[in-house]
């Protein structure tokens, strides 16, 4: 994109607000994971450091997981400007215990939209200390429920949860 996406104007607002809203309808406390732990201050909400600087999203998820007080967390990236509360609720909704529950679009999982277990925290970072930074292939050593289209598709009947911003053009 050449800059950073939290700040990006989408319809109005900056991408990372504009998720952060989303969230903040479906959870009673927002979490953001700047990688630093304060660039993103001009947002007003709680922020944490990534665990491992520079380590990509899971690093993130795993900071956020492990600063949560609530059993389950809803966790988006920043360039998903059509992140769905419906959907975030109808995955937690089908939680049983799982470290986490993942949509499955025909791109495959996305783990950046998706419900964790705050439990799933130690195999996490476990995970990314042994180096791995996929969070697709972490989630490989987690109890990661798969919920495919056919059934979160009432609450995003569009799928446009899934779409994120990666080029300019994408705006």
């Amino acid at each position: 994109m050449g800059r950073d996406k939290a700040s990006l104007d989408f319809e109005g607002e900056p991408l990372a607000r504009r998720v952060a809203r989303i969230l903040g309808v479906v959870a009673p406390r927002v979490i953001v994971a700047s990688g630093d732990g304060s660039r993103l201050g001009w947002l007003g909400l709680e922020q944490v450091a990534d665990v491992e600087p520079d380590a990509g999203p899971l690093s993130g998820i795993v900071a956020g997981l492990e600063h949560a007080h609530t059993p389950l967390v809803a966790v988006a990236a920043v360039d998903m400007p059509f992140a769905s509360a419906d959907l975030f609720r109808f995955l937690a909704g089908l939680w049983a215990g799982e470290d986490a529950v993942v949509p499955l679009t025909d791109r495959g999982m996305e783990p950046l939209h998706a419900v964790y277990a705050a439990g799933a925290a130690p195999a996490l970072r476990a995970r990314l200390a042994s180096g791995e930074r996929s969070t697709w292939r972490a989630l490989e050593s987690v109890r990661a429920r798969v919920v495919g289209e056919g059934d979160w598709r009432s609450a995003d009947p569009d799928s446009a949860f899934a779409h994120n911003l990666n080029r300019p053009e994408d705006l």
